[in-house]
């Protein structure tokens, strides 16, 4: 603050309206605040203003502002303050593993790429035609993905044939990057490239999100949630997203827009699969598989042998609770000759189950839920047991397993067409029902009750309706073999392999002659000094 003490300003605001004439003096107060403290020379006199008319309300008044140099000390002193008050307040730097959170990544619901000017569409098209390599590069740019994120774009890349390793000099630092044009930046962040020997290779985007999303990324990733199984597909799908924008490879565009289709597909199935296995195979299943034999045989008596992990839900589950459910799901849902061969066995305790044997699993046909006369039933009769649906399902084989051992002639028969092939109906809880769509494929062992009626013991594993097997997942970690010129045999392959290997060198003859030569030159010695009878003793005992 200013140590002077303060001035008071003469400015008047606002129109005062005098007389015309002689212009007034001004008054001794005025003099001596506005000039230096002089003697008046004469006595003062009054001045009498008189009464004027109000101003005109349509006249502009003037305004008189304030000097402008006292303006400047307040704006001056303003800044001051402010900077001194920014300076105090200490900074708080995040750690690394913070920063960055919650900035945009791209990656979000209703993200999109801006409208492209027709430049940037002419050097999109000169920078995209030859191959995907571009825009593989500008899409890890243009997108920010957290761990998770790149970790599945990188294994869905490799899936597909792209190397993505890292690549020669992309550690660069942050300070070295600013230093570099966007091109340069561009390549040294990606980690992405084609090999020139797989640039021939089968271009199709369909199939390998199809063998990636079904085979690969359930069993590898085993999800557990549905954000993460929507990470997955979301990023498949935005960069899929990304090539159809820029128009990167127009021969495949309804190739891609299938592939895009199945990401939408997969995120709902692979969901429906992780629920089924997790709450399968349902009380009924279970309680037959506990009754008849299967998995869970046995599990209901007091053992210390290991129970499944989907079992233990029902770990109480008694013998005689297990009759209850098969009893009435038999009698609300079979059909009367199932139900009355059930009987007539049960009477004479001749029930009996068995499993069918060279398949995997089964594929489902068509759901159907409860009628309303069968939870009449459940509810008339059994209301604390969970009401029983239908499922239509055909015999499956895993092509991902290695073949059934055969001979010749059933593997012709089987190649033409003409093996086992078995339709199947399931009974399963309505609960379970909302998880079952067509085209489903379960993996599991089926058995069949004397009676007609199957069922199926514990779930291994579920693919969706568009599961494809590929050998992508074992070219994983491939390495093409190269030639070993010039390295030493190997011990061990050499035996394996039954090749001779080159004799030992004998070195022993060696060491005996320059031992013999020594004695003699100590003998020789002994005897020029006259120590002829030493001599004769050199090299004895």
């Amino acid at each position: 603050m200013d140590s002077n003490p303060p001035t008071h300003s003469t400015a008047i605001s606002g129109d005062l309206p005098i007389r015309s004439g002689k212009p007034m003096e001004p008054s001794t107060s005025a003099k001596i605040e506005n000039g230096p403290s002089q003697e008046s020379s004469g006595p003062c006199k009054s001045v009498r203003i008189e009464e004027v008319p109000e101003d005109d309300p349509a006249k502009p008044r003037a305004k008189v502002s304030e000097p402008q140099t006292k303006l400047d000390d307040e704006i001056a002193l303003r800044a001051g303050e402010i900077m001194a008050t920014t300076a105090k307040k200490s900074r708080r730097q995040k750690p690394k593993s913070k920063r960055g959170q919650g900035k945009p990544t791209g990656f979000e619901e209703y993200c999109a790429d801006g409208p492209l000017t027709p430049e940037e569409h002419e050097e999109t098209r000169q920078l995209y035609d030859p191959r995907i390599q571009e825009a593989l590069t500008r899409f890890q740019w243009k997108r920010r993905m957290e761990n998770d994120r790149r970790a599945i774009f990188f294994k869905y890349l490799q899936y597909g044939g792209v190397d993505a390793s890292q690549n020669y000099g992309t550690g660069v630092s942050p300070k070295e990057l600013k230093q570099m044009s966007n091109d340069e930046a561009r390549q040294a962040r990606s980690q992405t490239m084609i090999p020139r020997d797989r640039q021939k290779q089968e271009v199709n985007f369909e199939e390998v999100v199809r063998g990636f999303l079904s085979c690969y990324y359930a069993n590898h990733y085993n999800p557990d949630s549905q954000e993460s199984i929507k990470l997955a597909t979301g990023t498949i799908r935005n960069l899929l997203t990304y090539l159809l924008f820029h128009d990167v490879c127009p021969e495949y565009k309804d190739n891609i827009i299938k592939a895009r289709q199945i990401c939408d597909i997969a995120s709902v199935e692979l969901w429906k699969n992780v629920q089924l296995i997790q709450q399968g195979p349902g009380s009924f299943n279970q309680s037959c598989s506990l009754l008849f034999g299967g998995r869970y045989h046995g599990s209901g008596e007091e053992t210390n042998d290991w129970v499944p992990a989907q079992s233990w839900a029902d770990r109480n589950l008694t013998p005689d609770a297990a009759r209850k459910v098969v009893k009435f799901a038999i009698a609300g849902i079979a059909s009367h000759g199932q139900a009355s061969r059930f009987q007539e066995l049960a009477t004479k305790g001749e029930l009996s189950a068995k499993q069918i044997p060279d398949i995997d699993g089964f594929e489902v046909i068509s759901v159907s839920k409860p009628e309303a006369d069968v939870r009449d039933f459940y509810h008339g009769f059994a209301p604390d047991l969970p009401i029983v649906g239908k499922i239509k399902a055909r015999s499956f084989l895993n092509p991902a397993k290695p073949e059934i051992d055969m001979s010749p002639k059933e593997r012709k028969a089987w190649q033409e067409g003409k093996g086992p092939e078995y339709d199947f109906e399931f009974f399963l809880e309505e609960d379970l029902l909302q998880h079952c769509y067509p085209g489903l494929r379960i993996a599991s062992a089926i058995w069949e009750i004397n009676c007609g009626v199957y069922y199926f013991d514990e779930i291994i594993s579920a693919y969706p309706s568009f599961h494809l097997v590929l050998a992508n997942d074992l070219m994983l970690r491939w390495k093409t073999p190269k030639e070993i010129v010039g390295e030493k045999p190997n011990v061990l392959d050499a035996q394996a392999e039954d090749v001779p290997l080159p004799e030992p060198e004998d070195h022993e003859d060696d060491e005996e002659k320059k031992l013999d030569d020594i004695t003699e030159a100590v003998k020789a010695a002994l005897r020029a000094s006259g120590l002829d009878k030493e001599a004769e003793n050199v090299g004895k005992g």
